[in-house]
């Protein structure tokens, strides 16, 4: 039985990167020094759910309307790394043969890094995917392309959580931006390996399975402040996490700090999708997405995919306590092709692009017709991509609108939550 008294950070082999919150807490300050001159950088509402309009630059103008597409050009991709099927880029180069597109892909793995990417004036990407946190800064900065919806008349496939009132509070009207996939975030674990009566669903509290002995060596939780605390937070009974008080704070740190004594909790960025997979893990907090694609990357190592998806099981706190996630794409104003980029963000919105992404990628698309029910069909084309046993994946769009979002925290929000998660890691 593993004992320790500080954290196990155990390496991912692939893909070792974290793309959401942690990430996004790094990049801030040294993207502040780029926006100093800037007269003021919108942040994002304090209350999720309020919206206040990013802004349009005199200099990065919305696109005309009906023009032509770019001919003989290479629209410039710049992705996370493995984050855009190869069927996806290959029907999109098919279906815009007669102008003779070809799609350039480049990757990076922290946003950091992508951000210091695009502030080279040299930098003429067509089409990037930032992360909510440093969208104001970088619309602010003038980096990003407004969008003209005449381009993109796919957005009416999505929930219309994106498409009615003031639309999507990070980015309200989605004047820069499109969805690309949602998710929440929960346990995942191995049936084949947690027993019935310790699995999180069969618990009256369901994350005491990260202080269970029997585990030991076992149990993972992403390396990331916001989600840690948060699971810590919602094991307390706490109702709106980016509210939570310090003693609260506390609390969920103890929690941590409990798991690593008595389970030797690790902490980790790919730990649900290849430690689960490879059974480095037998429980890991997990974002919907990373449990559905773990059998993809059991599949890249030689294992049966259907045998480790048959195994998998997953878990989300319900109601309010639900955390949820947006990923999203965008137009860069120094791309050269923003005609055919625009075309690229209404092909990731078509509803068969999108489930055909999903199938590769794992994460939910915010589409109508695309919800539980859907996947519960043995008729929906796409049924076979979420197994019985993982529907759980699958969140409605109720069950998202009413959901908690880890973004937009402050500098003095931060500072104490950093000050707790210090307690966790001390080496950090």
């Amino acid at each position: 039985m593993l004992r320790e008294d500080a954290p196990v950070s155990r390496p991912i082999p692939r893909r070792a990167f974290l793309r959401r919150s942690l990430g996004a807490a790094a990049v801030l300050p040294s993207l502040g020094a780029l926006l100093a001159a800037c007269a003021r950088t919108p942040d994002l509402p304090t209350e999720v759910g309020s919206a206040s309009p990013l802004p349009i630059l005199p200099g990065v103008p919305v696109l005309d309307s009906e023009l032509p597409l770019e001919q003989g050009a290479t629209l410039r991709v710049y992705e996370w790394k493995e984050y855009l099927s190869s069927r996806v880029l290959a029907a999109f180069e098919r279906a815009y043969a007669d102008v003779g597109v070809r799609i350039e892909v480049e990757s990076f793995f922290h946003i950091d890094e992508a951000v210091a990417r695009l502030q080279d004036p040299a930098s003429d990407f067509d089409v990037f995917f930032p992360t909510i946190d440093v969208l104001p800064s970088l619309a602010a900065a003038g980096i990003l392309r407004p969008l003209n919806h005449d381009y993109l008349p796919n957005l009416a496939n999505l929930w219309a959580w994106f498409r009615e009132g003031d639309g999507p509070f990070y980015d309200p009207g989605q004047r820069f931006t499109t969805p690309y996939t949602i998710y929440s975030s929960g346990i995942g674990w191995r049936a084949d390996t947690v027993r019935v009566q310790d699995a999180p669903d069969a618990l009256d509290d369901p994350f005491s399975v990260f202080l269970n002995e029997r585990y030991a060596g076992e149990v993972g939780m992403y390396d990331d402040y916001l989600e840690a605390l948060s699971l810590g937070l919602q094991r307390g009974g706490v109702e709106d996490l980016r509210a939570a008080s310090d003693a609260e704070l506390a609390v969920a740190a103890d929690f941590l700090r409990e798991a690593v004594r008595r389970a030797g909790l690790a902490f980790t960025v790919d730990g649900a999708q290849e430690g689960l997979a490879e059974q480095t893990f037998a429980v890991h907090q997990a974002w919907s997405g990373d449990i559905l694609s773990a059998p993809r990357y059991a599949a890249d190592e030689g294992d049966d995919p259907a045998e480790v998806a048959s195994a998998l099981r997953y878990w989300s706190p319900p109601g309010t306590s639900k955390v949820v996630g947006c990923d999203l794409t965008a137009i860069c104003a120094a791309g050269k092709s923003p005609v055919l980029a625009h075309a690229f963000l209404n092909h990731l919105l078509a509803f068969d692009v999108a489930l055909d992404n999903f199938t590769w990628n794992g994460y939910q698309v915010p589409m109508d017709g695309a919800g539980p029910d859907d996947f519960a069909d043995p008729s929906f084309p796409w049924h076979g991509a979420v197994p019985a046993n993982l529907r759980a994946t699958i969140i409605s769009p109720e069950e998202f609108a009413a959901g908690q979002w880890l973004v937009g925290v402050g500098p003095s929000e931060r500072a104490r939550w950093l000050d707790q998660w210090k307690r966790v890691v001390p080496s950090r």
